[in-house]
């Protein structure tokens, strides 16, 4: 690649006839690199002899798939998966018959030097490194989600989007109370459900003291039988007692707006979980996988195109997930053994706290723990029951019954 092989025509300004005849009839590779609105791409014929270099606007993408049509010949369009700004443009190339395969964005950004030896990368330059790599059979057949994967994805995208703002919330409320009323935090949980609604309907100590027995009555029934009449007794005394800085008007206003923000998003967080747990039930063949690691690990796992029917290997899928071993050794330095985490943190995250509950709950798993981790790096022999549990859910995902004992030997 030379520096005048980036010069691009826009697409109007093509002439496809003349292209096509260049071209010969022979199958084409349309290799785009996606971007916001701008797009790139390079045409290319399979041995890359004839080729051309087109830029177009998102909206524009109509009147490019009408001049590639125009070819007469089999396209093949390869893309890089960055986000969604080019799912609207995909969705056009496979509605007109376009083969759709996908590149790895990361691949295209270590590749930036290897065939001009310059450490640049712009958009038409990664046009042209990805027909290459596409070339060199470095890319892969798109995978679409069906119409229940995206129901899973855009669940698990409304669960993150409440769970992620409770957790904000939560942080501010904690610095506030913090302010206000510091023995609160000792008595009651951030996440508790009886606090939160207390300060929806009363927003600051002082106005609970101001109507104390009424604030009694109403934490008994917001608790029930799981609070008891000594806890509500010293809420209560807190709030008349507390060290804490006085609220002005403005800022119990602002507690309550928490509070009824963050009862806002709890709710809404646990009827999207209910909504990613219904859709796996009703997939038969997800059930095994889902009473392995839980319902709602399932269907992230799904909704982030990680299912594990997908790969065809556990090795593929250990990859996929981030949780391949990589080492980096030169000379006599030999560097240590990690996961490498290029895949979804989101999936490993959840997948972690499924290692979790399978160490606490599996009798075998937890021997062999007990028996391995050293109290000074247990974090290892959580991240050891990982990679087997996700070796495992390979298998498992294809009809076999878990069973400890083939993972660890105690």
């Amino acid at each position: 690649m030379k520096k005048h092989n980036y010069r691009t025509k826009n697409v109007n300004e093509i002439n496809w006839p003349e292209l096509r005849q260049q071209l010969g009839g022979g199958a084409v590779t349309f290799a785009v690199d996606v971007a916001k609105a701008q797009q790139y791409a390079l045409l290319t014929d399979a041995a890359q002899n004839v080729s051309a270099l087109v830029k177009w606007e998102l909206l524009e993408t109509t009147a490019l798939i009408q001049g590639l049509q125009q070819l007469g010949c089999p396209v093949t369009v390869v893309m890089e998966s960055t986000g969604t700004y080019g799912d609207a443009m995909r969705h056009q190339f496979r509605q007109a018959g376009f083969d759709i395969w996908q590149a790895s964005a990361k691949r295209v950004h270590d590749a930036k030097e290897i065939f001009d030896g310059v450490p640049s990368l712009h958009d038409a330059k990664a046009a042209c490194l990805i027909a290459k790599l596409h070339k060199e059979g470095l890319t892969k057949p798109w995978h679409e989600l069906d119409e229940a994967g995206r129901a899973l994805n855009a669940a698990r995208r409304e669960y993150d989007l409440h769970q992620s703002q409770y957790g904000r919330n939560q942080n501010r409320l904690e610095a506030y109370l913090g302010r206000h009323w510091p023995e609160v935090l000792a008595l009651f949980d951030l996440d508790s459900v009886t606090l939160e609604k207390l300060l929806v309907a009363y927003g600051s100590p002082q106005d609970i003291a101001a109507d104390a027995e009424q604030a009694a009555k109403n934490m008994k029934t917001w608790g029930g039988h799981f609070l008891k009449d000594d806890k509500i007794a010293c809420v209560i005394a807190s709030a008349i007692d507390t060290i804490g800085q006085p609220c002005i008007d403005a800022e119990r206003r602002y507690l309550q707006a928490l509070a009824t923000e963050m009862q806002h998003s709890r709710c809404q967080s646990q009827a999207a979980k209910q909504l990613l747990e219904a859709c796996v039930v009703a997939d038969e063949g997800l059930k095994e996988m889902a009473a392995l690691i839980g319902k709602l690990t399932a269907a992230i796992l799904i909704g982030l195109h990680l299912d594990p029917r997908n790969f065809s290997n556990a090795q593929g899928f250990l990859k996929a997930l981030g949780l391949n071993l990589t080492e980096k050794s030169s000379g006599q330095y030999h560097g240590q053994l990690k996961i490498s985490k290029r895949g979804s943190a989101v999936a490993r995250k959840y997948l972690y706290l499924a290692a979790l509950r399978l160490i606490q709950r599996d009798p075998v798993i937890g021997e062999w723990y007990r028996a391995k981790a050293d109290p000074k790096i247990k974090m290892k022999t959580v991240i050891a029951c990982l990679r087997k549990l996700a070796k495992a859910l390979w298998h498992v995902a294809r009809g076999e019954r878990f069973d400890a004992r083939k993972l660890v030997t105690i």
